[in-house]
């Protein structure tokens, strides 16, 4: 699916590596100018695309900043296939999604969908497209605006990463709890919840709004409005569905948790208690006050002798009932649970009022006086408030109530009746769930430990007596116990408070199970220095600290097993503080700690580790770069300064073949070569060979690499080395040269003996044939016979001290012993004399036409160097032709070379003999019996060389030869 919708793209769409519009696919210049301003100066990502083609039209610069080009007109022409990985998180191909949203958007009129993009450096990006097809030019485009995901996405990933812990704490706990996210869809339930509602797995209710769980629309309105402008709410009496469509009451609170950087809503987490039964019977006993009631103003009359049945009822209530007389200013009657309540007896219970048993203010800060006031003045109006109220215990111990007032008809007195609700466990409760929360969050958002044994400190603190807590953490390799946090309320102004119950804190450790200490059993105490050390910490135990009752539970903090150290709390005014609740409590907020505190240690070693890594890493001589299969990761300065790079953003990001040219010295494409190399590491574990990489200069550097699989970040990377051996090279290259050179001189040996061997046989053999001649027959001779035999013997030594002439030639050249020493020199009259003695040396054979073109007066040249390159050509032109064919010599100046041709009609040279020429010794293969050396060209060739000149070479076999030297021997500026 994804190729053919590539190739409906049009064969103009080449991707994000090469992109170009289809023809004729125009764009939104076409289209409204206002649209098109919109688009470009819109700070969204912006894509317009032709529905028909299926491709990119436009896209302004914040889409090009989005997928990671260098301009909008990379997209422009693109497909959407060409900017996604080949499929997408649920699976399907990406062609095949792309078609399904196309469809949707053309035929339903827009869409929105969330998508997983490539950008332009291979890095996956999630975005969220909003599609709306429109008219534009008299054609139906699509208009796409993609919205960057990512950190969505991680915030996604990161709840779901702690749905596992929020699970196992919510199932240890009665209420039924759950997790919305903040569109108020379920994401966690615990078991009770599940129970509570009929259900016997998530899956039955994943995703769904907790609106459909409410009986009444509007009442879950006005809980979703008072928790988003309060960000919670709490003690709601609400009407549930269960499964199959039964009711049931639920007391429900709830609260916002907001992301603690953006403070946007994160999630929401709820508890829901059921409270059917209760409000059944409290239903019913509303109902038989409310008959009593009604009797009672029916039958005043009767009240006398319908008080002692009455007063019965009172007593026996399951709630605390008092009446108190607002005359008198005290209570007249309250049943036993109201004594209990307060903690009193009845005879002190009658000489109290209600501010002897509230607290100066309640917990909204209001005074307790001004509050009561209020309450009882619209209660004598007429009315029956209902309110939560903080009553105080003898003890001392605040105790939350729900309080319900009505006026009792009485003759002349002014009375109050006060039906009052304990609501400590549920507040208990309360405070409990929204512990969990806040430790949870604690463990995960605490920048180190100390913080989180501050904030740990708190939330401990508002579950149960903790005014002095502290943590002990063991240190095994020392054998010894350290207090890292320790806060005591009677010893603050104690620099460093050492802790009395080290003994206690040894205990749990070598137990490994919670001690709870309290005032019921005996205690052995044994001074030992600064320490008190306790019996065997089974049972349970109280101790004196000081002047004051200590009571005492230490849990371990326990880690995979291990026991890390000890987590204690103390109180020092309840003998009874701690049971069994506290310690499960404790033990919980142990564990969360531990796991923090082995997070800590986890990453402070991670940290010195790297810190080695990188002192290593920085100060290596040697290249060091980490990379995946796709690009480099970080580089060290080694590296930016073998390759060339200033910095090491260059290099970052980028794919080895990027910095390397295009082929390597064997051949290969770089890229491909890489893919291997990087292959066999990911699969054989390292690998090692030779490369050329491209420096930042655009420089080729040969490097040595090894190649080594690592573990980094839990996945599977590659550390590259590298070397600079372009000496090495260098050194190999010059080897090369030496040996090839070698073999070269033994070939010009070889060639020199052969030619010597030819070409100095056939004169001294004239020589000798000629003296022999000369010393025989010299009577017999005339004088023109004798004549000619002299000419021979003298055309022969010519020839051979012409052949030792070039010989010593091209070695002076060799050796760089020639120089170039440029004099003023008439050119023309320079060719004309060299012309008329070639023309003398070769006998006239073959006439040679010099046409000399205006040229300066002067020319800077070297006389000797010039004399060497023409007489070789002139003399092999004349040789190579047939005797009386013409051999042109021209001279002309374009701009500051002279350009000089010499061209003859004769034999050629063969295609085969060219790449030859310049060889020493070596000659055409046509040449037949014509003598020479094979060194003509070679010294032409090493003069042009010294002189800053080039000869151009144009032959056909049969036809001639035309040899054109250019020389830079003139000035620009000169006419």
């Amino acid at each position: 699916m994804k190729r053919s919708l590539r190739r409906e793209a049009g064969a103009g769409d080449t991707g994000p590596e090469g992109t170009t519009a289809a023809a004729g696919s125009g764009g939104v210049a076409g289209g409204d100018a206002v649209f098109r301003d919109f688009v470009a100066g819109s700070p969204e990502a912006i894509f317009v695309m032709d529905a028909g083609a299926g491709r990119f039209v436009e896209a302004n610069g914040a889409a090009a900043r989005l997928m990671g080009c260098a301009s909008r007109e990379r997209l422009v022409g693109s497909h959407p296939v060409d900017w996604s990985p080949e499929r997408q998180p649920d699976g399907r191909d990406s062609g095949e999604a792309v078609a399904g949203w196309l469809g949707t958007a053309v035929g339903g009129g827009g869409s929105r969908f969330e998508w997983l993009a490539r950008r332009a450096t291979g890095e996956l990006l999630p975005l969220e497209v909003t599609v709306t097809p429109v008219g534009m030019g008299g054609r139906a485009v699509l208009v796409l605006v993609a919205r960057d995901i990512s950190e969505r996405k991680r915030a996604e990933h990161a709840l779901r990463d702690s749905q596992s812990v929020l699970a196992s704490i919510a199932d240890n706990i009665s209420e039924a709890m759950y997790r919305s996210d903040a569109e108020h869809r379920l994401i966690i339930v615990n078991r009770a919840f599940l129970e509570l509602f009929g259900y016997d797995a998530m899956d039955a209710l994943g995703g769904q709004p907790i609106a459909a769980l409410h009986a009444e629309e509007a009442v879950w309105r006005e809980l979703i409005e008072q928790l988003e402008r309060e960000g919670a709410y709490g003690q709601k009496e609400v009407e549930f569905v269960r499964k199959g469509g039964g009711h049931f009451w639920g007391l429900a609170s709830a609260r916002v948790v907001r992301e603690p950087r953006t403070g946007a809503v994160a999630y929401h987490v709820g508890a829901i208690t059921d409270i059917t039964e209760r409000r059944r019977a409290a239903a019913e006993i509303r109902r038989l006050y409310a008959t009593l009631e009604r009797r009672i103003a029916e039958r005043t009359a009767e009240l006398s002798t319908s008080e002692a049945s009455l007063r019965a009822l009172v007593d026996h209530a399951p709630e605390a009932i008092v009446v108190y007389d607002a005359e008198l200013g005290h209570f007249v009657h309250g049943n036993e649970n109201a004594l209990r309540l307060y903690g009193v007896t009845r005879e002190v219970f009658a000489t109290l009022g209600p501010l002897d048993v509230s607290p100066a203010h309640q917990p909204d800060g209001s005074l307790s006086e001004e509050a009561a006031r209020e309450r009882m003045e619209e209660t004598l109006a007429g009315g029956a408030p209902v309110f939560e109220w903080t009553h105080r215990h003898t003890s001392g111990r605040l105790i939350p109530c729900e309080v319900r007032l009505i006026r009792l008809p009485a003759e002349g007195r002014r009375l109050l009746r006060a039906s009052i609700t304990d609501n400590s466990e549920r507040h208990r409760r309360e405070r409990i769930q929204q512990a969990t929360y806040r430790i949870s969050e604690a463990v995960h958002t605490a920048d180190d430990l100390e913080s989180l044994y501050e904030r740990i400190h708190e939330i401990v603190g508002g579950l149960m007596p903790a005014r002095n807590f502290y943590l002990a953490l063991v240190e095994p390799e020392h054998e010894r116990i350290w207090f890292p946090y320790y806060r005591d309320e009677f010893n603050q102004e104690t620099p460093a408070p050492r802790p009395l119950d080290t003994g206690l804190t040894g205990a749990v450790v070598r137990s490994g199970r919670p001690v709870r200490l309290g005032a019921e059993a005996q205690a052995r105490q044994v001074r030992e220095g600064d320490r008190l050390v306790l019996g065997d910490p089974s049972g349970v135990r109280y101790v004196e600290s000081g002047r004051r009752a200590a009571i005492w539970l230490g849990v371990p903090l326990k880690f995979q097993g291990r026991i890390l150290g000890v987590m204690a709390v103390q109180d020092y005014h309840h003998p009874e503080a701690y049971g069994e609740e506290e310690e499960r409590i404790l033990t919980f907020v142990a564990g969360q700690t531990a796991l923090a505190i082995e997070r800590k240690r986890s990453e402070r070693e991670l940290r010195e580790s790297e810190q080695k890594f990188r002192a290593l890493f920085e100060a290596s001589s040697q290249g060091v770069m980490l990379h995946d299969t796709e690009k480099y990761l970080e580089v060290n300065p080694a590296t930016l300064r073998i390759m060339g790079y200033p910095d090491a953003a260059d290099l970052i990001g980028r794919h080895p073949a990027e910095t390397s040219p295009p082929t390597q010295p064997d051949g290969r494409d770089s890229a491909v070569v890489a893919r291997e190399y990087i292959a066999r590491c990911m699969e054989t574990g390292h690998a090692r060979f030779d490369w050329v990489a491209r420096s930042g200069r655009g420089v080729d550097v040969p490097l040595e690499v090894i190649l080594t699989r690592v573990t980094m970040g839990g996945r599977q990377i590659i550390q590259a080395v590298i070397n600079d051996i372009s000496e090495r090279k260098r050194a190999e290259a010059e080897l090369r040269r030496a040996l090839q050179h070698e073999k070269e001189m033994g070939a010009l040996k070889s060639n020199f003996v052969s030619m010597v061997s030819h070409e100095f046989r056939t004169p001294l053999g004239i020589i000798m044939s000629s003296a022999g001649i000369l010393e025989k027959y010299f009577d017999r001779l005339d004088p023109g016979e004798r004549r000619e035999q002299l000419e021979s013997i003298q055309r022969s030594t010519r020839r051979m001290g012409d052949l030792m002439e070039q010989v010593l030639l091209l070695s002076r050249l060799d050796a760089a012993r020639m120089g170039f020493a440029p004099t003023p020199l008439d050119l023309a009259g320079f060719f004309r004399v060299l012309t008329d003695e070639v023309h003398s040396v070769t006998s006239r054979r073959c006439p040679i036409e010099l046409r000399v073109d205006a040229l300066p007066a002067r020319a800077r040249a070297d006389e000797g160097l010039l004399r060497h390159i023409f007489t070789n050509l002139l003399t092999n032109a004349v040789k190579y032709s047939e005797a009386g064919q013409s051999v042109e010599f021209s001279v002309v100046r374009e701009g500051a070379e002279a350009v000089c041709t010499v061209r003859d009609h004769g034999i050629g040279i063969p295609e085969a003999d060219r790449e030859w020429l310049f060889r020493a010794f070596h000659r055409g293969r046509n040449v037949g019996q014509r003598s020479g050396t094979g060194l003509g060209l070679v010294i032409v060739q090493r003069c042009l060389e010294i002189h800053g000149g080039r000869l151009e070479l144009e032959s056909a076999v049969g036809a001639g030869t035309a040899m054109t030297v250019r020389l830079p021997v003139f000035s620009e500026r000169e006419e």
